[in-house]
């Protein structure tokens, strides 16, 4: 990369920049060329910035410097199992070093430093999934927003869910059956087809963790409008290398856990409502972070939510948030450059090679045989990925490379089912 030749990424710690009460949302790297600092041309990257490409770097996102050096894996490492739980880029261990540190000597002003800071993130994660900021509100978990939306659920009204769904989605449904609603659980594949007259709700994983597979978005939507049906999505698996934007004005609701794809600390979800539901669903969690003007009042009625869909906002764990804020940052700024499209490709590589069909999303499912050997065999190749039973899942991000996968090829190629 030309930008490769003419720069390098400096460390700044924060104790060098910051004083220990320094606001959290300071950058704490640079940009200078070799030796000698020159103005910055057109086109060079902002800190953490990659260059703007059509698929992302040749040998994969990871090749580029600067994402890169954003990254800390174990040395030796190769970091595939994503989809557990995403590594963490640099600014937001620092940010949450520093608000370690000023929790400990009691110098944060909670609002300003800890508490207000993680705003931009409505933002940031709209512009992933392609909508406006009022439509998203702040959840701990996925499951939260299953259960807001679950507890809507009457006696009579009917279900549909996949066999076998993430119980992070399927327990509220589950729980809502106890009341008396009907809950049809069908394949995953035939999801569009059992959505009929009578249906009230269906609730999916976009992508489903166990198998890889991504649901047929477009003739769920399709069926579920001409039959009145609502769509509950959880997208943990999916965002942000699954594009959601052009289907998302027939999606009631969606979820996602910031701890996996989103590089985020665990504690930290979104969830989108569109406008027309904001009033038609309840906000069972409410609390003064969902209120109109939630640091003018903290006592006392009346009610006065927000008037968007922050009025679904669960209060926020700070220092999560704090690190969610940085994360989210560097993946808005990263949606034009053609990182996520190389992540894409690094999946499709990796299927390609192991003899499984072409994802739909990041995440690479392949049938194994001797499970154990198998993950034996990956450890010693430094190879960290979720090996669950007879089958492998591999999920690559930003900071994985072409040669890295091709190792991944081969060291699993003699477990292959």
């Amino acid at each position: 990369m030309q930008v490769a030749e003419k720069t390098q990424v400096v460390e700044v710690s924060s104790a060098d920049t910051h004083d220990a009460d320094a606001g959290p949302s300071e950058p704490a790297r640079q940009l200078v060329t070799p030796a000698v600092a020159r103005p910055k041309k057109a086109g060079t990257p902002e800190p953490g910035r990659a260059a703007a490409a059509v698929s992302g770097p040749e040998g994969g996102p990871g090749t580029d410097p600067i994402v890169r050096s954003l990254f800390a894996p174990a040395s030796g490492s190769i970091y595939l199992d994503t989809a557990t739980y995403g590594l963490p880029p640099r600014p937001t261990v620092e940010v949450m070093e520093r608000a370690l540190r000023t929790w400990q000597a009691g110098t944060a002003d909670w609002i300003e430093d800890w508490d207000r800071p993680s705003d931009r993130c409505r933002g940031d994660f709209a512009a992933l999934i392609g909508t406006a900021a009022e439509n998203i509100a702040y959840l701990p978990a996925a499951s939260v927003g299953a259960g807001v939306v679950a507890v809507s659920l009457k006696a009579g009204e009917q279900v549909v869910v996949p066999v076998d769904e993430f119980t992070s989605t399927l327990y509220p449904i589950l729980v809502a059956r106890e009341r008396g609603a009907i809950v049809h659980e069908v394949p995953f594949e035939a999801l569009a087809a059992e959505i009929r007259p009578g249906t009230r709700l269906v609730a999916f994983s976009l992508v489903q963790m166990q198998t890889g597979k991504t649901a047929d978005l477009a003739a769920i939507c399709a069926q579920a409008e001409s039959v009145g049906a609502e769509v509950f999505i959880d997208a943990t698996q999916a965002v942000p290398f699954v594009p959601v934007a052009d289907l998302l004005s027939k999606v009631d609701y969606l979820v996602v856990a910031g701890y996996k794809h989103l590089l985020s600390p665990r504690g930290t979800a979104y969830f989108y409502v569109r406008p027309d539901r904001w009033d038609r669903l309840e906000a069972h969690n409410a609390n003064w972070r969902a209120a109109d003007q939630p640091f003018n009042r903290y006592f006392g009625g009346p009610l006065s939510l927000s008037s968007t869909a922050a009025r679904f906002d669960v209060s926020r764990a700070w220092l999560p948030w704090l690190g969610a804020s940085e994360s989210l940052r560097l993946l808005a700024s990263w949606r034009e450059t053609g990182l996520f499209a190389g992540v894409r490709g690094l999946a499709d590589r990796l299927a390609a090679g192991t003899g499984v069909p072409k994802p739909g999303s990041s995440l690479v499912c392949v049938p194994i045989h001797d499970g154990e050997r198998a993950r034996v065999a990956l450890a010693e190749a430094g190879i960290k990925a979720s090996v669950r039973g007879t089958s492998i899942r591999f999920a690559p991000h930003v900071y994985n490379t072409e040669a890295e996968i091709d190792r991944a090829i081969e060291a699993i190629r003699p477990f292959l089912g």
